[in-house]
């Protein structure tokens, strides 16, 4: 969260000063809750608390957010469908799909690349680790046309010896 408010400015009492907040909604769904607590020298209100609510729209979702491969052995191939909605109120397109890293992830090309609103396609996930690296953490992400618009799966794994 970011809070840009002047610093040590006086305020005459009665008198009101506008303080800029912004936050990052990234990463949350549905309702992200955050509390400012300020300090004074008023000795009636040494302390005030404002909280701060939004409602977050998700243009873009990506079902499941998480892909938990499990115990996985180097040299099996361990499969996911994601789903990718367009939950806002304009088309868009699927502009690119990658996989971080890529020498262990990939994707398919998604099943339709564009969405009309409340429209999805799937794309299939697969993993495939070459050597016992103890946990694994990935990424799939996804990029559309509309301006930032983008969104990502993180993916994990617990490779095992064979």
């Amino acid at each position: 969260m970011k809070i840009t408010a002047p610093g040590g400015q006086d305020i005459a009492p009665g008198g009101s000063q506008k303080v800029l907040v912004s936050m990052s909604t990234r990463y949350f769904r549905e309702t992200l809750l955050k509390v400012i607590e300020i300090e004074t020298n008023d000795p009636a209100t040494p302390h005030v608390s404002l909280t701060m609510k939004a409602t977050i729209t998700e243009i873009l979702s990506l079902t499941p957010p998480e892909v938990n491969f499990g115990n996985i052995k180097p040299g099996t191939a361990g499969k996911r469908l994601i789903t990718i909605t367009n939950k806002g109120k304009v088309p868009m397109t699927i502009s690119r799909v990658t996989t971080s890293p890529a020498t262990v992830l990939s994707a398919s090309q998604p099943s339709e690349t564009k969405l009309a609103p409340g429209k999805s396609c799937t794309v299939e996930l697969r993993f495939q680790p070459s050597q016992p690296d103890e946990y694994f953490f990935g990424l799939m992400n996804v990029t559309t046309d509309l301006e930032n618009i983008q969104k990502s799966v993180r993916i994990k794994a617990r490779i095992v010896k064979d």
